[in-house]
């Protein structure tokens, strides 16, 4: 029987609540029966096999392991330099006042002449912040910024080659000049107690022109005086489109930028140029170094250019050199032109007949012959030839006059527009109007006017009608 734990009344079995106070009976909890897993035992017959090998250790916490130790790495490596730098408030790394400067194009460069220093002033001015700063005793210094650069030294290397800074001329965009630093550590601290210097070198890239390659023939056409094929070629009036003030600039400061050769030989201010001719013309090393300027050079293979003479290349055009060339339109209108000249003429002084017609030439130049300008003779031309009789006083005067200088030019249709190189048009042929430009000479009669052609046969190469061959008997 248990008792009450209140008030100790005897409790009787199955009791809930004690009869005398009422407390409520506390039940003891069983405890439970534990659970046996059932393990079947197993029996080896026969021999034991070979015992297996233990299971390896996990590797997953490997990472972590080596993240610390990198992270303690760091630590320790930013601790000393600190500990050695004794703080960046107190140091002061000479590298950060390196000036160095290049000047020259890609492959030519070079650094400026004295560039190769220290910023004095800026360094001064550093250094003085961090003596107030630092509150650095300079009573008993002997600081002083110029004596200071003084005893820092320069080396200067292209990757690992040493160089004499400024007399390498060869220097290439991009390339890696490094500069080291030479100085006594001690012996400038000496000079500022307190005061701490690092800085061992400095590595900068050549920043140079870059130069662009280009052709500087693009687009060239010349420009030629005069008439084929007695033209003549100027400086630089021959370029169209091109940029003149370049040559302007070229020419004042190194010289006219290019050279001429007229069918393989250089051209002088004489040589005479014809349509087929072949000009060449160069870059020459004054043209070279004015590009360079502006960051350019010529592609390769393209220094030079070789250009065909066109009609289209004339100021005024080429002469016709040959009867067979003279259009039959050009002809017929040169002739009635001169019909009327010849008219007039005779109307000048009076004579009563018209003029008759009695022949024609064409005069051509003759080989290894100088020509003549536009008013002088020497140029292949038309010669027409006239009879006219006198019977003023009642007798009758057979006499002639010969009418020359007749030029025939050919020259294309766009001739002295802007777009005549590239849309020339079709060949048309022009000649003198002007009859008041002619050239007239009376001959009294057949052998003064065969004298008249003789004289000339050194210049000239004529060719006849046969109206005018059988006047004065000529011969070729």
């Amino acid at each position: 029987m248990k008792n009450c734990t209140n008030c100790q009344a005897p409790i009787n079995a199955g009791d809930a609540f004690c009869s005398k106070c009422g407390a409520k009976v506390q039940v003891a909890a069983q405890a439970e029966p534990k659970a046996v897993a059932f393990q079947p035992k197993t029996v080896q017959l026969g021999p034991s096999p070979t015992q297996a090998p233990a299971p390896k250790k996990s590797k997953r916490n490997m990472k972590g392991i080596l993240a610390g130790i990198f992270v303690l790495l760091a630590v320790i490596t930013l601790a000393g330099y600190f500990l050695l730098n004794r703080g960046s408030s107190d140091t002061i790394n000479l590298e950060d006042y390196i000036k160095l400067e290049f000047e020259g194009t890609d492959g030519e460069g070079s650094i400026v002449e004295k560039s190769l220093s220290l910023n004095k002033k800026n360094l001064d001015r550093d250094i003085k912040k961090k003596i107030e700063a630092e509150g650095l005793n300079t009573e008993n210094s002997n600081y002083n910024i110029d004596q200071l650069v003084s005893k820092v030294k320069f080396s200067v290397y292209k990757g690992d080659e040493l160089i004499e800074a400024e007399k390498r001329k060869n220097l290439n965009n991009h390339d890696k000049i490094t500069v080291k630093l030479l100085y006594d550590k001690s012996d400038l601290e000496d000079m500022i107690p307190g005061l701490h210097f690092t800085g061992t070198s400095v590595t900068q890239e050549a920043d140079l022109i870059p130069l662009v390659g280009f052709d500087p023939f693009k687009g060239f056409y010349p420009k030629i005086k005069g008439i084929s094929p007695n033209g003549s070629l100027s400086k630089p009036s021959q370029f169209e489109g091109k940029d003149l003030d370049f040559i302007a600039k070229a020419t004042a400061k190194y010289g006219f930028p290019f050279d001429y050769y007229l069918n393989g030989k250089e051209i002088s201010s004489n040589d005479p140029i014809a349509v087929g001719d072949e000009i060449e013309i160069r870059l020459n090393e004054s043209g070279k170094n004015a590009l360079k300027e502006q960051g350019k050079t010529v592609e390769k293979g393209k220094d030079s250019k070789k250009y065909k003479v066109t009609l289209a290349d004339f100021e005024e055009g080429a002469y016709v050199t040959s009867l067979s060339k003279v259009d039959e339109d050009t002809q017929e209108a040169i002739s009635k032109n001169v019909e009327d000249a010849a008219k007039a003429y005779a109307a000048d002084r009076n004579y009563k007949d018209l003029p008759k017609f009695e022949g024609m030439a064409f005069a051509a130049i003759k080989d290894g012959v100088d020509w003549g300008g536009t008013f002088d003779s020497k140029i292949p031309q038309l010669v027409y030839v006239y009879s006219i009789t006198d019977t003023s006083y009642g007798k009758s005067k057979t006499s002639y006059f010969v009418i020359s200088k007749i030029a025939v030019i050919e020259q294309v249709e766009n001739h002295g527009k802007a777009n005549v190189h590239k849309k020339p048009g079709k060949t048309i042929q022009t000649f003198e109007k002007n009859a008041k430009k002619y050239d007239f000479q009376s001959m009294s009669d057949e052998n003064d006017l065969k004298n008249y052609f003789t004289r000339n046969i050194d210049t000239y190469t004529y060719t006849m009608d046969d109206q005018l061959k059988s006047l004065i008997n000529w011969t070729e």
